[in-house]
């Protein structure tokens, strides 16, 4: 083996060994992890917080208007709703029908902390006697049945008989003498002049006005003359009530007429 060759191969291995003892070295420098090494993990990115919003508050439940209406239908319709209805007293003096609603707490339209409402319930009141209020004039009637605990709506009306009088009570319900709750209805018929068409009687006479408001039921009330330049003297030229109206038989029509030449 010449020295140029001997030469060689010294170079050759001094370069592979350079190599291997200086390679993890130059691969740490270039950013790789020799094998079996485990690399040191980042740190994790801090997670973003979302902005955070205030929910809404609940919608509330008001207390519905149970007042007037029959205890056991209130509880019906509002059990659904998850509402209890608990009776909470009696009255017996309120006028309503027994079994009503005559109070509620909380009232209508309050907000409801739970859903539990308390009422009043109306019960029979005490039992008293209708007085006899036939025949008597309708104030007179209806001071007497109030005084005595009813309550007296508007009456109704039939014409009037031989024994009683326009104005005066012709019967009563419940009838006079019967027992009913103190607090109830009694409603009443008053005698009323039937009614009538009221003729037309402008442009007449007032000797023919009065023969035609007399044949029709009526009578002739206040005459006023008045000046006129076209129509005759005695010529009917407004009424009061007009033509066509209707009016109580045997009222009064007021006439304004021509007055005499």
């Amino acid at each position: 083996m010449n020295d140029s060759f001997k030469m060689f191969v010294i170079a050759l291995v001094t370069a592979v060994a350079t190599q291997l003892l200086l390679a993890p070295y130059i691969l740490k420098l270039q950013g790789f992890q020799p094998a079996g090494q485990a690399a040191a993990p980042a740190p994790p990115a801090a997670a973003a917080t979302p902005p955070t919003t205030p929910l809404p508050p609940p919608d509330k439940l008001t207390a519905p208007n149970l007042e007037g209406l029959p205890v056991d239908a209130a509880r019906e319709r509002w059990r659904k709703k998850g509402i209890t209805i608990i009776e909470d007293g009696v009255r017996a003096d309120s006028g309503k029908a027994p079994g009503t609603i005559v109070q509620q707490r909380p009232s209508p339209g309050e907000a409801l902390d739970s859903k539990e409402l308390r009422v009043t319930v109306a019960q029979a009141g005490e039992a008293i006697q209708v007085p006899n209020t036939i025949g008597k004039p309708l104030a007179d009637a209806r001071t007497e049945l109030v005084e005595a605990g009813f309550e007296v709506p508007a009456p109704k009306t039939k014409p009037p008989t031989a024994e009683v009088a326009v104005g005066n009570v012709l019967a009563s319900e419940p009838n006079a003498g019967a027992q009913a709750a103190k607090g109830s209805v009694v409603r009443l018929t008053v005698a009323e002049a039937e009614q009538a068409m009221v003729p037309k009687l402008t442009g007449m006479s007032i000797s023919k006005a009065r023969k035609l408001a007399t044949s029709s039921g009526f009578v002739i009330g206040k005459v006023r003359r008045v000046e006129h330049p076209e129509r005759g003297g005695g010529t009917v030229l407004r009424q009061d009530p007009a033509e066509g109206a209707e009016a109580a038989a045997g009222s009064t029509i007021a006439l304004t007429v021509v007055a005499p030449d």
